[in-house]
């Protein structure tokens, strides 16, 4: 529990240095330069205090699954939230339990009919909530909507093959290592395709030291949230972790200034209404 709310805080800052960051510099340059200090340091501890001497094909496969659904959700979020306000990170990471009791209701045998009532708050709050600001500043486009809904599947299902293999005792190290290392590749990728040396030598040095804070932060917050992730179950996590989209809203709000209605205000109410159903029903 104390390690979920630390990676909460922690996450929920790091959007916040997303969003920052990314009013300057291009996504997938931010995304590759984060991932090497991550995947550096990820990887330093991993030979340090890492014991198995053998991983095999499938355990490794296992891994990569959860880590490129990871990957996924983060280019979808960062491709929304560089235009969007943070409130909608929070709202459809709000969403993401939705995903997670339907993946344990098929796979798991989780009973549906007890979550049915709680689901429904969820979503009903969740709608409100789009329709209320189709006039706002917060208004976002159908394919931003798309691209949120496919982010909030994406983290959702990295989180259930995450603990899965933290389950199958994998190391909380070997799986943040494999799946920065990817982040890595693929910003590297996509940054080489789009920009050129000269500009990518000088953001290397005018960025650095916003990186290194950066690839810190979010270094513990997977840590600490992988950590927990073992702990417990991917419904009781998913619930936990909830407080992570209210700091993020709180955060937009602090640090740019973002004003929340009465309207909203009262929709969020009422998913978490719904999320805390959710957790008395299964538990």
């Amino acid at each position: 529990m104390v390690f979920i709310m630390l990676s909460v805080l922690l996450f929920s800052y790091n959007n916040v240095l997303w969003k920052k960051n990314l009013k300057a510099i291009s996504i997938p340059f931010l995304v590759a330069y984060r991932a090497f200090f991550t995947s550096t340091i990820s990887i330093v501890f991993l030979v340090f205090f890492f014991t198995t001497a053998y991983i095999s094909v499938s355990d490794f496969i296992k891994i990569t699954t959860g880590s490129l659904f990871g990957v996924l959700g983060l280019f979808s979020m960062l491709a929304v939230i560089k235009k969007a306000s943070l409130q909608w990170l929070g709202i459809y990471n709000l969403l993401g339990v939705v995903f997670t009791v339907f993946y344990l209701w098929i796979f798991d045998t989780v009973p549906i009919k007890e979550s049915l009532l709680g689901l429904l708050l969820i979503v009903s709050g969740f709608v409100c909530f789009i329709f209320s600001n189709e006039q706002t500043q917060l208004k976002i486009t159908f394919k931003q909507h798309l691209i949120l809904l496919l982010m909030t599947f994406s983290y959702s299902a990295s989180a259930i093959f995450h603990w899965k293999n933290l389950n199958l005792n994998f190391s909380p190290l070997l799986i943040i290592a494999n799946q920065e290392s990817i982040v890595f590749f693929v910003g590297l990728l996509f940054t080489f395709k789009k920009a050129n040396m000269s500009s990518i030598k000088i953001d290397l040095k005018i960025y650095f030291k916003k990186i290194v804070i950066m690839s810190i932060v979010v270094f513990f917050a997977i840590l600490f949230s992988f950590l927990g992730l073992k702990q417990t179950n991917p419904i009781v996590s998913s619930l936990l972790f909830l407080a992570a989209p209210l700091t993020t809203i709180l955060f937009s709000a602090f640090f740019f200034k973002e004003k929340f209605s009465k309207k909203n205000i009262v929709f969020i109410i009422i998913i978490l209404v719904g999320t805390f159903m959710l957790h008395f029903q299964n538990n």
